[in-house]
């Protein structure tokens, strides 16, 4: 008999807890606010293996240690945030869950990123951009899709400069974010500067 009286009050109180927020994904209070940066520590640093940021061609490149000639669309978005983008194809099957992932990302990071989805299905000038981004392919030619990439501000010697790091194919959902993350708090923390 009690427990039915309770009833009520614990509906309520399990209502209340869900609209207040205690358990929404309030991005105040989630990873995709920027309260998170004060706290977080990067897992990739610069460098030029296969998990470092680069400024330069890394070693899995033809171009090893060559300067890269970033973007101009590239480096006016720096000023807002650190670059996300994803070339692919709509209607391709391979690339497909890549560019899911990566839109999902940019859509839980927004406002933290300024991303590209550069769909080569589009034409015009997305198509161009998407043609364009090869430049951050990170093994030389040829190119495949998915291709994705992320562009961040970092500091060396002093210095702030562009890192950059990017994939063929799939990437993990987990090493993803961690990447997203990373060049979110580098572009924060350099941004400063």
């Amino acid at each position: 008999m009690k427990l039915k009286s309770l009833m009520p009050l614990i509906c309520f109180i399990m209502m209340l807890s869900f609209f207040t927020g205690c358990t929404s994904n309030n991005p105040a209070n989630g990873t995709n606010g920027s309260s998170w940066i004060t706290t977080y520590t990067p897992v990739h640093s610069l460098g030029t293996g296969t998990d470092d940021f680069w400024v330069v061609y890394p070693e899995i490149n033809p171009k090893s240690g060559a300067s890269i000639s970033h973007l101009d669309w590239v480096l006016n978005s720096l000023d807002e945030g650190c670059v996300l983008f994803v070339v692919h194809r709509t209607g391709c099957i391979g690339c497909q869950a890549q560019a899911d992932r990566v839109i999902g990302f940019a859509e839980q990071y927004e406002g933290q990123v300024e991303f590209y989805d550069l769909d080569i299905a589009s034409g015009g000038s997305v198509e161009q951009q998407a043609y364009d981004a090869y430049v951050y392919d990170p093994d030389g030619e040829p190119g495949y899709i998915a291709l994705t990439g992320i562009i961040t501000l970092l500091k060396d010697n002093g210095n702030i400069i562009y890192g950059w790091h990017s994939w063929e194919g799939n990437v993990a959902d987990s090493d993803m974010e961690d990447w997203i993350k990373d060049g979110i708090y580098y572009h924060h923390v350099n941004k400063q500067e």
